[in-house]
Parts: C-alpha cells; sequence; structure tokens
C-alpha cells in the first residue's frame, strides 16, 4: 500500500541574536526617575538663583568661632575681646596655670559672670554673659594674687569677631647641638661654661597663659658664642607651660651675656612668639614685664 504524506512542515528560522535595546534595570530605572524629577522641581522653583545652568552645590560650612555648645572662646593670651550681646563666651586657660577663673573682677554692666554646671570640656574656663551693647573690663587674678590678666571687652549688635588663635609652636631647622640644662633666668641670671667649638643651646622656661613675648635685646653676633638665631626652638604647650631653646655656636676663647625681655600681654607683637618687638604699654604689661640674662664662658 502507498502511503499519502501531507505539506511538510516548514522549519522555523531561529530567533535573531543580534543585539538591541535592553531594557534599564528595576533600581536603575527608579534612580534615574528619582533624578530627573529633582531636575524638574530645582528648575520650577528658582533654586540655585534660578537661572538655565542651575546646578546643585554640596553646602559650604564657614568657619566658627564657637564651641560645639554654642559658646565663643577666646585663648587667655587674647586682650581686646568683641562679642555680640545676648551670646555666652568663654576665656579659655590651660590647665595648671593657678588662675582663679571663678572669681573674676568685672567693671561695667556690659559684662556678667556666667554660673551654672561647667561646660563639658578638659580645659579652664571663665565663663560670661554678653548683657548688652556697651563695653566693660574683665580682670582675672593668680591664684597667688600676683599677677592679673585685663581684658577689654567690646559688646555690640553685629556678628562677632572670631577669635585670635592661641599661640602655636614654631621649630626652626637649625641644629641644636648639646642641649644645656642652665639657661636664661631672672636676676643674676644663669651661667654656663662651654667648650670652644661646640654648638650648644639654652632653655628659657615659663608659662604662657598669661601671653609674653620674649625678644632678644642684648646679643653679640661676632662675639665667643653668637646666637644663631632669634627664633627659638619651642618645646612643650605653646600656649602653656613651655621652654624656649636658643642655639649658639662657641667661635673662641672668651666671655658674653646675652639678655631676653619678656613682654607681659603686649599688644604690639605676637604673644609667645618671641618675634614680635614687644613694648610695655598698659600699667599691668609694666608691671609683670621681666629680665632674664645668662653668662656664657667659652674655654
Amino acid at each position: 500500500m502507498m502511503r499519502t504524506t501531507g505539506p511538510r512542515p516548514v522549519p522555523r528560522k531561529p530567533a535573531s541574536r543580534e543585539p538591541g535595546p535592553r531594557k534599564p534595570a528595576p533600581r536603575l530605572r527608579a534612580a534615574a526617575l528619582a533624578t530627573a524629577g529633582a531636575a524638574l522641581v530645582a528648575l520650577t522653583t528658582g533654586a540655585c538663583g534660578g537661572t538655565s545652568d542651575c546646578c546643585v552645590k554640596a553646602p559650604t560650612a564657614s568657619p566658627s568661632p564657637t564651641a560645639p555648645g554654642g559658646v565663643q572662646e577666646f585663648p587667655s593670651q587674647a586682650t581686646s575681646l568683641r562679642v555680640r550681646a545676648g551670646t555666652d563666651f568663654d576665656i579659655v586657660l590651660r590647665a595648671g596655670g593657678g588662675w582663679r577663673v571663678d572669681e573674676p573682677k568685672i567693671e561695667g554692666a556690659a559684662v556678667r559672670r556666667r554660673t551654672g554646671p561647667p561646660a563639658p570640656h578638659a580645659r579652664v574656663r571663665a565663663a560670661f554673659h554678653a548683657v548688652e551693647p556697651g563695653t566693660a573690663r574683665i580682670v582675672l587674678t593668680s591664684a597667688d594674687r600676683e599677677r592679673t590678666m585685663t581684658y577689654q571687652v567690646t559688646v555690640g549688635t553685629g556678628p562677632a569677631t572670631a577669635p585670635s588663635a592661641a599661640p602655636s609652636a614654631a621649630h626652626g631647622g637649625l641644629d641644636r647641638g648639646r642641649s644645656l640644662s642652665t639657661g636664661f633666668a631672672a636676676g643674676s641670671g644663669g651661667e654656663v661654661t662651654v667648650r670652644r667649638g661646640e654648638r650648644f643651646s639654652l632653655p628659657n622656661a615659663y608659662s604662657n597663659i598669661a601671653g609674653i613675648t620674649w625678644r632678644v635685646v642684648s646679643r653679640s653676633s661676632s662675639g665667643p658664642a653668637p646666637l644663631l638665631s632669634d627664633v627659638p626652638y619651642v618645646e612643650g604647650d605653646a600656649a602653656g607651660d613651655r621652654t624656649d631653646w636658643y642655639t649658639f655656636s662657641a667661635d673662641r676663647a672668651g666671655t658674653a651675656v646675652v639678655e631676653l625681655f619678656g613682654c607681659y600681654r603686649c599688644t604690639n607683637g605676637g604673644p609667645g612668639t618671641g618675634t614680635g618687638p614687644g613694648t610695655p604699654e598698659s600699667a599691668e604689661s609694666r608691671a609683670y614685664s621681666a629680665t632674664r640674662t645668662v653668662r656664657i664662658t667659652v674655654r
């Protein structure tokens, strides 16, 4: 018998594998829609000044002269303070300086002492409140009542002026040679003996909480032991207990006397930097400025 056959099925062509446009992933699609929506809002609300080339800029933080608690801070070395009425401010001292911050003397009604629980900070603080526009004087006294620190305060209605920074350490690039324990001293001064040909450094140790400008007032640049730099090498806390090292070169046999003058809370020099002119102007500055000397013998 002969079999009858129907029409043969036409084979199907395989699906084309040519690349075509892909649909974006759901997350990417959502992000794109959100970005487009934000741009549309910016254009319709006039953000960035309403210009056609509007762009989104990260906020820029302006420098703030205040502590984390919103209290304006001034270093103890400052002499003039400018604050805004209705705000709180602190005079910040290094710990261990022996100053009575709990008994300030205030002259003028523009400022009053601020009381209450101490601020959560590690340093010693004298706390105040600016009551009204005007001027005032604040006087802090040392624990031994032998020294004072006076602050001229101006209270205004405009923005407060950013406080000056506390002194920072200046480190010279000189080879200091041998460091001697005896150095500059008050009264008859210190005395050291060194060998000819050696380089050595002498210390001037002091507390800089009040702000003192030390400068060399008497030295010999061609004597037996010339001073190599007027700028000392600073060790310790530049705004607290510190030691300034002055470096000399023992060039030839002989004797030399070097004198330093420390200007107490002088406003015409950089407090505690050792580089300012330092001339006493106030009665307080004249009373507590000092002279220190050292006698150097080269053998």
